[in-house]
């Protein structure tokens, strides 16, 4: 199956965001959540669709159960739940190849330190999550915490030893990664050239014509 273009991944989570408005009923939400599962699956990422909707039926059936008991949370769960959805359209940008997403981007004529903005950030999410990872070992290494009830006897020990090492690690990634930038010359004055061929096809057409008439059709369903 062909790769799709960063800009149909646009194009789609662009009309998802604006259907995402319009839908009142849950079932629509049921739907959209189904659409963005089969979008990404079409977009080769079968896993992170498994465990978004995963996560999406569990918040769902969370607020179902705090329903009768706290309204409160459930608003806060089940809008939660709702941004799922859109999350998973997002998750197919999010997965794309930087230099392929700017070389096609760079068609679009988004402004530069926008684009510049948007390809570090696809770099820096990826890292951070390997860094809490690493982080997580190290308090496990030195056993700050033996026991899982240490994290809530001792939450002052918990920040100290997990969010500093954090925001530590998040300023010496950003510096790193604008060092990197302009290595690779992303703040050049002209036009960049890319191995990644940069024309849309058929395909690319068919696939966003066809998921936002099917956003379109979920509206009107009663």
């Amino acid at each position: 199956m062909r790769n799709l273009d960063p800009r149909t991944h646009l194009a789609v989570t662009l009309c998802a965001a604006v259907v995402w408005f319009l839908y009142e009923r849950l079932g629509q939400m049921h739907l959209l959540c189904l659409l963005a599962s089969c979008y990404l699956w079409q977009a080769k990422e079968v896993r992170t669709a498994e465990r978004l909707c995963l996560f999406y039926c569990i918040l769902q059936a969370l607020s179902l159960l705090c329903a009768p008991h706290t309204a409160l949370l459930y608003v806060i769960l089940h809008t939660f739940a709702r941004s799922i959805p859109l999350v998973m359209f997002a998750a197919a940008i999010a997965t794309s190849n930087p230099s392929r997403l700017m070389a096609s981007w760079q068609n679009l004529r988004v402004p530069k330190p926008v684009l510049i903005m948007l390809c570090m950030m696809m770099r820096f999410f990826p890292v951070l999550r390997k860094e809490m990872a690493s982080i997580r070992q190290g308090i496990r290494a030195r056993g700050l915490f033996p026991h899982w009830y240490d994290y809530l006897r001792r939450p002052v020990t918990v920040y100290e030893s997990f969010f500093v090492p954090f925001t530590v690690r998040c300023l010496k990634l950003s510096a790193e990664l604008g060092a990197t930038a302009e290595l690779r010359g992303l703040d050049a004055p002209t036009e960049r050239s890319s191995l990644y061929a940069a024309p849309l096809s058929v395909y690319d057409y068919l696939t966003a014509g066809l998921y936002a008439a099917a956003m379109l059709c979920i509206l009107f369903i009663d």
